[in-house]
């Protein structure tokens, strides 16, 4: 069995200084291996960690196109969580980004080995690679683009604009966003190089990226409750630190909504992968056509895929933490079953995790 070798490193807030570590890759490809093939009747969550009751989580599954979930815990103070209660899902926002992106390739509007800037006005990727770097190179992490991850803002904190943190200027508290010599495609992963994609998807469809995902991507696939808005209208869940500290104000606001902002329910994680499915069984329903989504699960460099990482043959999935969050989605490609889970607490899922298969 394969397993990816790279490490993210500690995400830190500038605000309190506070590190959070996001999810150890391994872990999670271990999660996601036996989710994709286990009943959901043994991913109980609750049963597994019953003096864990302050944890609020979904887990969603998919078998022969028959929805199934679970939830239980508090989503915040005096509200549990059921169904349709949103968490941040966090760099799970990514696959969605790209599926957007997709939707303009399918429609013309768009080429995915063209380079990016040919299609940006307002805002240029600059740097070495700058203007040779492709639409497809940014959606696998192989552009060389700068700025790993992003921490959010407090409910105090000012919010920077698109272009603010593409720049990293006042008030964005990440560095400028640049596209630098890489060797050979290697993977580099990048959460500023996802923030060009929502540049460019915000030039091409003239809308913003909420608007866009929510008509192309998610009303179709029927999870028309996930949203990219800062703070959703919808009931939604306050995180909590693997120390068990409250993220103040109940989570940490993401401007940078294309590789971190989504926010979601387990049932609407597995409905992304099993959209991604419906292309690659030409079902009438799918929103993409096979051959983009089979380059999609391509794997460029370290498993990394358009948007998504990829065991070849096997299973599909993505990761996702934010303070306070964690968030999980697989499918396996032979079976077609789908997995997905989230949880208002950093750390539960990688317990869980443990539960369902030495590490």
């Amino acid at each position: 069995m394969t397993h990816l070798r790279h490490e993210q490193p500690e995400i830190l807030a500038r605000a309190g200084g506070r590190k959070i570590k996001p999810m150890n890759r391994r872990t999670f490809y271990m999660l996601g291996l036996a989710a994709a093939s286990m009943p959901l009747a043994r991913l109980s969550f609750g049963q597994q960690h019953a003096n864990e009751t302050e944890v609020g989580y979904q887990i969603a599954a998919i078998n022969d196109g028959l929805l199934t979930v679970q939830h239980g815990g508090m989503a915040q103070d005096g509200l549990a969580v059921d169904d349709d209660t949103l968490f941040q899902v966090a760099s799970c926002s990514k696959t969605v980004t790209s599926l957007a992106v997709l939707t303009l390739v399918r429609d013309g509007h768009l080429a995915l080995d063209a380079p990016v800037n040919q299609y940006l006005r307002r805002w240029q990727l600059p740097g070495l690679r700058g203007d040779t770097a492709t639409v497809a190179e940014l959606m696998s992490h192989t552009s060389g683009t700068s700025t790993h991850g992003f921490g959010g803002y407090g409910p105090s904190e000012d919010l920077p604009d698109l272009f603010e943190i593409l720049d990293g200027r006042t008030p964005a508290n990440s560095g400028a966003v640049r596209a630098g010599p890489r060797l050979f495609g290697q993977f580099r992963y990048s959460g500023g190089g996802t923030m060009v994609l929502q540049a460019l998807i915000e030039e091409v469809t003239n809308e913003a990226l909420s608007t866009y995902t929510s008509r192309a991507v998610l009303q179709p696939i029927g999870a028309s409750s996930a949203t990219f808005a800062i703070t959703p209208q919808a009931a939604f869940a306050h995180g909590v630190l693997e120390s068990g500290e409250p993220v103040e104000g109940g989570f940490r606001r993401h401007p940078e909504s294309a590789a971190a902002g989504l926010w979601a329910t387990a049932s609407d994680l597995a409905k992304i992968l099993q959209t991604i499915l419906d292309s690659l069984h030409y079902k009438r329903r799918a929103i993409l056509p096979f051959e983009l989504v089979s380059r999609m699960i391509t794997p460029v460099s370290q498993q990394s895929g358009l948007g998504l990482f990829v065991e070849p043959g096997r299973v599909i999935w993505h990761e996702g933490r934010n303070y306070g969050f964690d968030a999980i989605m697989a499918a396996e490609l032979a079976t077609g079953r789908v997995r997905a889970a989230v949880t208002n607490r950093n750390g539960a899922i990688e317990r869980y995790a443990q539960g369902l298969r030495p590490l």
